[in-house]
């Protein structure tokens, strides 16, 4: 018994040097994916998953009530707002074969949505998921699904079969098509199978992909660049013309058949800001502070809150209500927080680690 506890103390005073010898970065890399990558990405995959089930629900069932299409569409607003949380990634499995394309089409400038939908409900050949992922991406994930449930088919996923049934044929495989996406990016990422965290988080001489930590903790960094821009530019600037005297057009708008514009950017931010912490965990706000750049962490982090409040506060939908005053005023002041926070990410930060983004991360703003 005292031989078992003496090995059972060896074995925990082991475990404790093991981490206190590991660096601030690598620190930061372990927490970064155990504490918001892995868990963002099983939140999609549940989130798909319940909503895959609710559609062949809703489907089966003999007459459905407008309660019962509320119900579906939380199931969807619950997948969508996982997926904005790992929609920003520009590393690792969701770079892989259009998988984001698979996902959401957007922007959708000329309207294709609707248009290939229709052409895919009212083709004669029969509608499966073998079918649906052999057909353009655009109709495969969350943007297809939107436009069924919020757009003019809605009226018909209501009707009881045999009306309809083609649409409630469509929405089931882009559904299940959904969770099946989930499914790759999160086994992907997933020690127990593919195990992309470990190719990102123990950068090497050996590893092709990361070769060492700058590239690796660059991976992050470029990943806040490119979601807080498009945050910026494609869901704020070119629908609402915030960058120049341009017309609104609020059909450019994320989500505009939903109306849930305003709820993705704040999904957006409270993702970004946590992987900027790794969570509860040592992220880049943590790495920073080893780097005499605690100032430029704590200001990061509340811009973020400030992003967040300002966002939550907006009443109404963009789409109904970008034009009012009191929406105006927040927009520009967000846009502006945007603007800081892409400053320092772009400059102050890489310049306080010693890191140098890649060209793709430096252009635009």
């Amino acid at each position: 018994m005292k031989t078992f506890a003496r090995l059972t103390l060896i074995t925990i005073a082991a475990g404790l040097l093991a981490a206190c010898d590991r660096s601030p970065e690598q620190k930061m890399l372990s927490d970064t994916g155990q504490q918001v990558i892995l868990p963002l990405h099983e939140t999609f995959l549940a989130e798909t998953l319940s909503l895959s089930e609710a559609a062949t629900q809703y489907c089966s069932l003999g007459e459905r009530s407008e309660r019962d299409l509320s119900a579906l569409k939380d199931r969807w607003i619950a997948a969508m707002n996982a997926w904005e949380g790992i929609q920003g990634f520009q590393f690792g499995p969701i770079t892989e074969d259009n998988q984001a394309w698979k996902v959401q089409f957007w922007p959708d400038r000329k309207n294709l949505i609707s248009r290939k939908t229709e052409q895919f409900v009212k083709r004669d050949s029969e509608i499966t998921l073998s079918a649906l992922q052999q057909a353009s991406v655009v109709i495969q994930g969350l943007s297809a699904i939107e436009y069924l449930l919020y757009d003019t088919p809605s009226d018909r996923l209501r009707q009881p079969p045999p009306s309809g049934h083609r649409y409630c044929l469509h929405l089931q495989a882009a559904a299940q098509n959904l969770h099946e996406v989930a499914d790759f990016l999160y086994s992907s990422w997933q020690p127990a199978a593919g195990n992309y965290l470990k190719t990102w988080s123990k950068p090497g001489p050996d590893n092709l992909d990361y070769p060492d930590q700058q590239a690796s903790i660059g991976a992050v960094i470029e990943t806040l660049v490119y979601a807080l821009e498009r945050i910026k530019r494609d869901k704020l600037e070119r629908p609402l013309a915030l960058a120049d005297q341009g017309q609104a057009n609020p059909f450019l708008l994320e989500w505009w058949r939903s109306k849930q514009s305003r709820e993705a950017i704040l999904v957006n931010l409270h993702s970004l800001q946590l992987l900027f912490n790794a969570g509860q965990g040592e992220g880049l706000a943590t790495l920073l502070k080893h780097h005499q750049g605690e100032t430029l962490a704590d200001e990061i982090n509340n811009k973020f809150d400030r992003a967040v409040s300002v966002t939550a506060a907006m009443e109404g939908s963009l789409f109904d209500d970008h034009s009012s005053s009191d929406t105006q005023l927040a927009l520009i002041q967000l846009h502006g927080l945007l603007g800081e926070l892409l400053s320092a990410f772009k400059r102050d930060l890489p310049a306080k680690l010693g890191i140098t983004l890649g060209f793709n991360s430096n252009d635009g703003d």
